[in-house]
């Protein structure tokens, strides 16, 4: 009797231990990824849930961010953070190998000959929000959301091309 209520006492305070070491957040193996500046409510992920090659990769590009947030499925893991007022959304695969990063921002964050080439087309739309798509291995595309007063306008640019993808009337 005294080997059993030894053992129970030996594992409850082992238990409580490890619990209490999830809890504290101290731990890089149980630290949870969260932030309060952080785009998207955060999920309930650990830092081991990540894949360790997209891990590494993303710390050797983006050391310097700590508030990233991390989604997750069973094709791949999403990290959005915030950087001088650009959302960064970057998409690894299930092996944890770069797939795209994304950038959201408005038309002072806008490169001057991207901005050009939108405004000598579309002078009397206002842009409002531009998202960068960066694909490895392939040139940087931009999408480009544009109003005037009755029209939506979704242009895509790239490589100095230039298509209208979507265009809404503004009074429906």
């Amino acid at each position: 009797m005294k080997k059993l209520m030894i053992a129970t006492s030996i594992s409850f305070v082992v238990l409580s231990g490890f619990a209490y070491s999830q809890d504290t957040g101290q731990a890089l193996v149980a630290a949870k990824i969260s932030s309060s500046k952080s785009p998207a409510k955060a999920p309930n992920h650990y830092l081991n849930d990540i894949n360790v090659k997209a891990m590494r990769d993303f710390v050797s590009r983006y050391g310097d961010v700590h508030d990233a947030v991390w989604h997750s499925n069973k094709d791949s893991y999403v990290a959005v953070f915030i950087r001088d007022s650009v959302q960064h959304r970057v998409v690894y695969n299930s092996r944890g190998d770069l797939s795209f990063t994304m950038k959201y921002y408005e038309e002072n964050r806008m490169p001057r000959n991207i901005r050009g080439q939108v405004k000598s087309v579309y002078y009397d739309y206002k842009i409002h929000v531009i998202q960068e798509i960066q694909v490895p291995e392939y040139p940087i595309a931009y999408i480009v959301n544009l109003q005037d007063e009755k029209k939506w306008m979704k242009v895509k640019l790239c490589q100095g091309e230039m298509q209208v993808l979507e265009e809404f009337d503004r009074s429906k």
